[in-house]
């Protein structure tokens, strides 16, 4: 399965030490239509598993999906990361009990102040979503779903994804909006994901899992769209 292990670390926006959960190898089962991946054993395990992959600093909120001893942050990218942290409405009102997603949302405001591309905002989103399933907290699931989409929309649109990044991202929205009941949205984004599967990278054997998904997830959107 995988241990989740205690490792002490040191916050680059505000110098605090803490442990932080880590975790090395671990397996999986398989994985849901929207990459989810399943976990033998306890869900309560897999879904500390998604978490570990997020560090959020317990004084000052500020996040990363990289090793904290990674980042060496300029004076001026601290000072941003500060203000936008203490503007943030959900971290003032959730910090002190905060809830299985919030580490990823930390994550994602702190990205986008330290630039990141658009596609890693969204993985982020989107293992929120798979911790929300997994705690069974449905509407903040979708939140994170819709949340995922713009995020990768972005990504298709201005930031040059190719071959399997490309083909996998356009199916996810296409999923995405399936889970969400837009099924007719649904149904053209599976379209523009099997028509780039077979321009970018058709014929490569480790993607037949992408196209054989898509063909599944799009008969299903046709049934529910009835």
């Amino acid at each position: 399965m995988g241990e989740v292990r205690q490792a002490y670390v040191q916050c680059p926006v505000c110098r605090y030490v803490f442990r932080a959960p880590s975790t090395g190898s671990y397996v999986t089962v398989g994985r849901e239509p929207d990459l989810c991946p399943k976990f033998p054993g306890r869900q309560s395990d897999g879904t500390r598993l998604i978490q570990s992959g997020v560090t959020m600093c317990p004084a000052c909120s500020f996040a990363a999906g990289e090793p904290f001893e990674s980042l060496d942050l300029f004076p001026d990218e601290r000072s941003g990361i500060e203000e936008r942290l203490r503007e943030d409405g959900l971290l003032r009102v959730l910090r002190s009990n905060p809830p299985s997603w919030l580490p990823f949302h930390a994550a994602e405001v702190c990205g986008k102040e330290r630039g990141h591309r658009s596609k890693d905002l969204g993985d982020l989103c989107l293992r929120a979503s798979w911790v929300c399933r997994k705690e069974r907290e449905q509407p903040f699931e979708s939140t994170f779903q819709l949340r995922t989409i713009r995020h990768f929309m972005r990504a298709l649109d201005s930031e040059g994804l190719r071959r399997e990044e490309l083909a996998v991202t356009t199916y996810l929205v296409g999923e995405l909006n399936r889970r969400l009941g837009h099924h007719r949205e649904a149904l053209n984004w599976y379209v523009n994901a099997e028509r780039t599967l077979q321009e970018e990278a058709g014929g490569e054997p480790n993607l037949a899992w992408l196209d054989r998904l898509i063909n599944r997830q799009r008969e299903l959107a046709e049934e529910e769209a009835a």
